[in-house]
């Protein structure tokens, strides 16, 4: 859940028109093959009376697909009892899956370390190597960076690790987060963070592909320093300004879950493939539209400077662009 008009995207975000980037110039994997990662962010079971048949569609679709592997991008649910069948849920799905903390993970006063265990998460942070592929897990709720509200940064003892792991991978990097490390309302050192990405470790170190996230409930994906920023939007919804409340469901989920009065719900879940292509030295993102349930943002009184059109929609969009060296 994100205020836009504090996290707003800057201007430039790319959707399905960008059919063809250069991303960044990465040595060529050994790996050959698809590898194939069911994508699903900011759920929000706490706000959503309908979070079990949003999760439960995408996990009916990740296996129609084969994917590889599935991840959620955080907000997925509060490490509570109450929660553990959503939890479930997850847990039956028949192969790899990961999780990264969002900010909303800690709500009722849980701890990080606390939401991770209760996740089966091997740490707030951590990497592993698939598919031919380093997935490097960041955590972007460490105090600092002088932020209001939720804490959005990433602390010296974790850029210290992610700088080794960067250094020492020979194989391409995806980085997972939940914030956003590209846009304002992401994490507030940001532009540190994006430099020990885009930071040239020799010939044999092949570099960051891509970061995925989620937080800002918003669609499009960015090029910046040869590397591809997906922003994947909520499976869910996108939170309003108070004074655009509205109940678009009936009065038994208005009533257990208070807070939908308070989004512009899509009316079908959103998730996404991302897909990299050893083979062909490909990345893509293939997304899903939907509708709003009830009027839209705009004509329930959001501002369009903190709502842009292009930005703001029940979509995620497709994307396609090539990596490697031949691709600078």
């Amino acid at each position: 859940m994100s205020h836009l008009s504090r996290r707003r995207f800057l201007a430039g975000g790319i959707g399905a028109s960008a059919a063809c980037l250069t991303l960044p110039a990465l040595a060529r994997s050994a790996a050959k093959g698809k590898f194939r990662l069911g994508v699903i962010t900011d759920v929000h079971h706490d706000v959503m009376h309908d979070g079990m048949k949003r999760l439960s569609a995408f996990l009916e679709a990740m296996r129609e697909a084969r994917v590889d592997a599935i991840v959620q991008l955080g907000d997925f649910c509060q490490p509570k009892e109450a929660n553990q069948p959503f939890l479930d849920l997850w847990n039956g799905w028949d192969g790899p899956r990961n999780h990264v903390l969002g900010n909303h993970d800690m709500d009722g006063g849980f701890s990080r370390e606390h939401a991770a265990k209760w996740f089966g998460m091997p740490g707030r942070y951590h990497a592993f190597d698939r598919g031919g592929i380093r997935w490097i897990v960041l955590d972007g709720n460490d105090p600092g960076g002088g932020v209001k509200g939720y804490a959005r940064f990433i602390g010296d003892e974790q850029k210290a690790w992610l700088d080794g792991q960067l250094s020492e991978s020979l194989l391409p990097v995806v980085v997972m987060i939940h914030q956003p490390l590209d846009r304002p309302g992401g994490v507030a050192n940001q532009e540190e963070i994006r430099a020990l990405l885009e930071k040239d470790r020799g010939p044999e170190v092949p570099g960051v592909a891509a970061v995925l996230c989620g937080h800002l409930h918003q669609d499009g994906v960015r090029r910046i320093g040869g590397i591809a920023h997906a922003q994947v939007n909520s499976a869910s919804y996108v939170w309003l300004p108070g004074d655009a409340r509205r109940k678009v469901y009936g009065a038994s989920a208005h009533e257990s879950h208070p807070n939908l009065e308070r989004v512009a719900p899509y009316r079908d879940p959103l998730w996404t493939v991302f897909t990299l292509d050893h083979d062909a030295g490909t990345l893509s993102l293939d997304g899903r539209a939907t509708d709003w349930v009830g009027p839209d943002p705009w004509q329930r009184g959001a501002p369009e400077k903190d709502y842009p059109r292009d930005l703001v929609r029940p979509a995620i969009s497709k994307w396609s662009g090539p990596f490697g060296r031949s691709g600078e």
